[in-house]
């Protein structure tokens, strides 16, 4: 059966400004951006398009409408989500453009639908309608409902006594499914209302003029979508707790925290007045077997859960007489009383205990639920499991190295389950591991739900570049690089993270499927996330493989400068003075002292103008690591290689060339002239901060709106860092909360983040999982305690040498009290804050250290959650 769709955009525009419409169907781009539909233009304040599709089956019709104009490209906010009955032959749709930059967008995200603002989901009745009113209507509390009141007998008459009450739908519009009369005699007019469930009376008309009706063919349906009631919304403002799961514990959990503790854990966040909790990455790291997989970032895919997190009694118990039964408890009470996580001693029994407990109980698995979560998964699962299986027989989860299977091919390893009797097994057992962990979140979100608590989720900026996501598409990857940040407060060096960049112009080819995916798994579990390192989106700080420190990376993508600029400009522009390190007698001296002479015997040779350069053995960061050498000539080695003030790269068949950040820090830019010192300093500023604006707001431009419009979780970014200035007004525009850090200001020239100037859309914090908690903060430096306590916290007297309960919760409620949506705190400081000091010194509280990379995620609360008292502030 055919069917016509009619769709009718009201939006302003100007010349050289097209609307496209995306879809999830064919004739609108299978969500794929440059297969969108072009809109006709009707007149200024409209566009319109008719398409034609076959509908044999129910499906539902989801869209989006893009604005572009040039290269710029803007998505309106949200998605309309409808069922499309095949009975009705045609559908008419008439659509306002909503900014994605509307609180109310945010508002309609799954912490509010799902969690605080839970509404009956009734599905309209149209089979007799001629047409569906639709409108969101966020923060509105259980017992309040829409209504809907017009200018005809059929909408009430303006009654409002008897007026039309709408229903919830699975999509979260408040709708109205009505039979109209074809003809009426003046323009139909009508408004929406709030009313009141529990007192059956109607409260208030939304704000402005009346709503009018358009003109509709009565042979379909029309279908209105009026965006949001027009009310005064409430500023909602919640406060959150951040802690990784490995760090709570419980006397049932075996040495680590694990997704049951969440259950206790929402409990006690909800009696100190909390409404979030926040979470590090839960996907699984191993990799090496050691506590190097501690780190949480270095997934080895991106869908499946971390064993670490299993609570092995919820899934079975061995025979008494079992060796691992009998160790269980003594093992459990050792493990729950160290200090810290033993990561590996953790994960060796857990895994060893599952192993046995699937020889006993494997079989058990073959049930409906089962088979449906497996349908599901198995575009992830199957590869994941036989990743785990190749990485455990070669004792390697570098793919390359395999003697078989490095190259993914999805019907090979389909064959190798089929007639390898062990690859099926092991790769079973890993399915049997996965289902049990998703039963156990599932059943904890469940529980945190039921507390009125949301759950909050972390996505890596990056993959490993040892994982099931690389080997399955390595075209998705630059796996050439590396990511990373320049240097920063944390390291002077820059960081090297290791992942492999993005390959967007593939992963765009598809509509960003890969993150589609991804994050629609992700919402199974949790209702908002966090991406890391949001400032990946707009540009990504890649270094070279041959290179180990951030110091020698450049942003990607990035507007190189040309030898012919070089020489514009007035600098005397030479590749080998410009981009080789400077090493001269004076310089090794200095840093080598009566060991100089050795040091240009084993690694450098003398260059005919006098200088040195380094021996082919050690020409690299990557080659020096190779050598094994002590720390400390490791480290100068490394920075004579650093000594370079242009970084060169091949861009198509040309040669060009980015700054190395800090130039000026460098002993090459020393020996240069003041004046080319100079100019070299203005380009370079200008490289950094004026250049690359444009390319980087529309590269952001293109990509988020895919991460956003893939689930209704709520987005927030993590924008700290060296931020573009285009950054804050395309997350505004995007709807997604930026990260406010009171001791990293983004403004130049301050010593605090003024919290109280925090954009409302924005998370506020006093520290993340990645400094120290407010307690070793106040300890590392005390005129900036002692600045923080006058200045800040507009105290007369003394700062006090240590931060107490009484302190700690005063810039606790100071952050409380300021505008920001979100205010979420570490779980250490809360605790401080509520009079549970540890004994330890704070720096055993910190969770990670940036600078420090092999660093042991293994930090614990110091008693079960269940023994403190959160007070609410």
């Amino acid at each position: 059966m055919h069917q016509k769709l009619r769709f009718n955009l009201r939006y302003h525009t100007h010349y050289g400004q097209e609307i496209y419409l995306l879809g999830n169907i064919p004739a609108l781009g299978n969500d794929v951006p440059h297969q969108a539909l072009r809109l006709q233009w009707e007149n200024d304040d409209w566009w319109s398009a008719t398409i034609h599709i076959t509908a044999d089956t129910p499906v539902v019709l989801q869209y989006q409408y893009i604005l572009r104009e040039l290269e710029e490209v803007t998505y309106e906010g949200g998605i309309r989500e409808i069922p499309l009955e095949p009975a009705r032959e045609t559908y008419q749709f008439t659509d306002t453009w909503s900014y994605a930059g509307k609180p109310e967008h945010a508002w309609q995200t799954a912490p509010f639908t799902r969690v605080f603002f839970r509404h009956p989901v009734q599905q309209p009745d149209i089979r007799h309608a001629t047409h569906l009113f639709r409108v969101q209507a966020p923060l509105l509390p259980a017992g309040k409902t829409v209504c809907l009141l017009g200018s005809i007998p059929q909408l009430g008459g303006w009654n409002i006594e008897t007026p039309l009450l709408l229903q919830y739908d699975a999509q979260g519009w408040f709708t109205a499914a009505l039979q109209l009369p074809a003809t009426a005699a003046t323009p139909v007019r009508y408004k929406y209302g709030i009313y009141d469930l529990d007192n059956h009376t109607f409260e208030y008309y939304e704000n402005g003029p009346d709503r009018e009706l358009p003109p509709y063919d009565t042979s379909g349906l029309a279908v209105l979508h009026d965006d949001f009631v027009r009310r005064d919304y409430p500023l909602w403002k919640g406060a959150g707790v951040a802690v990784p799961v490995f760090s709570l514990r419980s006397n049932e959990g075996f040495g680590t925290g694990e997704f049951a503790d969440l259950a206790p854990l929402a409990q006690w966040a909800r009696q100190g007045g909390l409404q979030l909790i926040q979470l590090l990455p839960v996907n699984d790291t191993i990799s090496t077997w050691t506590w190097r997989d501690s780190y949480p970032y270095a997934a080895i895919s991106s869908f499946a859960l971390h064993p670490l997190y299993i609570r092995l009694q919820d899934v079975g118990r061995l025979p008494d007489s079992h060796p691992l039964q009998r160790q269980f408890h003594s093992l459990r009470q050792w493990l729950n009383e160290k200090e810290d996580v033993d990561y590996e001693t953790v994960l060796s029994y857990k895994l060893a205990y599952l192993k046995a407990l699937y020889e006993a109980e494997g079989e058990k698995l073959q049930t409906r639920a089962y088979w449906q979560w497996f349908a599901a998964n198995e575009h992830w699962l199957l590869p994941y499991a036989v990743f785990c299986y190749l990485r455990d027989k070669y004792h390697t989860s570098d793919y390359s190295r395999w003697p078989e299977y490095n190259q993914y091919d999805y019907t090979a390893i389909n064959q190798l389950v089929i007639a390898d009797r062990a690859a099926a097994d092991t790769a079973h057992f890993y399915f049997f591991i996965q289902y049990h962990l998703h039963l156990q979140l599932q059943s904890a979100v469940e529980a945190v739900h039921r507390e009125g608590i949301a759950l909050k989720g972390d996505i890596p900026i990056g993959i490993s570049r040892y994982s099931a996501d690389a080997w399955m598409n390595p075209g998705l990857y630059h796996l050439n690089m590396q990511a990373g940040a320049p240097p920063d407060s944390f390291t002077a060096e820059g960081q090297n993270w290791g992942f492999p960049t993005y390959n967007w112009k593939k992963m765009m080819a598809d509509g960003c499927d890969w993150w589609q995916q991804r994050l629609r798994h992700m919402s199974v579990y949790f209702d908002a996330f966090r991406i890391d390192h949001i400032l990946g989106f707009f540009r990504i700080w890649q270094i070279p493989q041959h290179a180990v420190q951030g110091l020698l990376g450049h942003f990607h993508p990035a507007i190189p400068v040309s030898r012919e600029e070089l020489l514009q400009k007035g600098i005397p522009f030479e590749e080998e003075r410009f981009c080789q390190p400077w090493v001269t007698d004076a310089i090794l001296d200095q840093i080598f002292g009566s060991y100089a002479g050795i040091v240009k015997d084993r690694y450098l040779y003398t260059l005919p103008n006098g200088r040195y350069a380094f021996q082919p053995h050690c020409d690299t960061q990557r080659k020096i690591r190779e050598l094994q050498l002590p720390e400390a000539v490791e480290s100068a080695l490394f920075s004579l290689i650093a000594d370079v003030l242009l970084i060169k790269v091949a861009k198509g068949e040309r040669v060009m060339y980015h700054p190395r950040y800090d130039l000026a820090g460098t002993n090459s830019f020393a020996a240069l002239d003041a004046v080319t010192q100079q100019r070299l300093l203005a380009l370079y500023h200008h490289y950094f901060y004026v250049r690359q604006e444009s390319c980087w707001r529309k590269e952001a431009m293109h990509k988020l709106p895919l991460i956003r419009r893939a689930t209704r979780m709520l987005i927030c970014g993590e924008d700290l860092g060296m931020v573009p200035h285009c950054v804050p007004g395309v997350m505004q525009a995007q709807g997604i909360l930026g990260l406010e850090v009171e001791r990293m200001p983004k403004r130049s020239g301050q010593d605090f983040a003024a919290i109280f100037e925090a954009p409302y859309l924005s998370v506020l914090t006093p520290a993340t999982h990645d400094m120290s908690t407010l307690r070793g903060w106040w300890e590392e430096n005390a005129g900036i305690s002692r600045k923080y306590y006058q200045q800040v916290l507009k105290h007369p007297t003394p700062a006090p040498l240590q931060a107490n309960p009484v302190l700690i919760k005063e810039i606790i409620g100071q952050h409380l009290q300021a505008n920001a949506m979100w205010r979420i705190f570490q779980i250490q400081d809360l605790l401080a804050a509520s009079g549970y000091m540890p004994d330890q010194h704070p720096d055993k509280e910190r969770i990670n250290i940036p600078a420090v990379t092999q660093h042991y995620w293994r930090y614990r609360i110091n008693k079960p959650i269940t023994d403190y008292e959160l007070r609410k502030f």
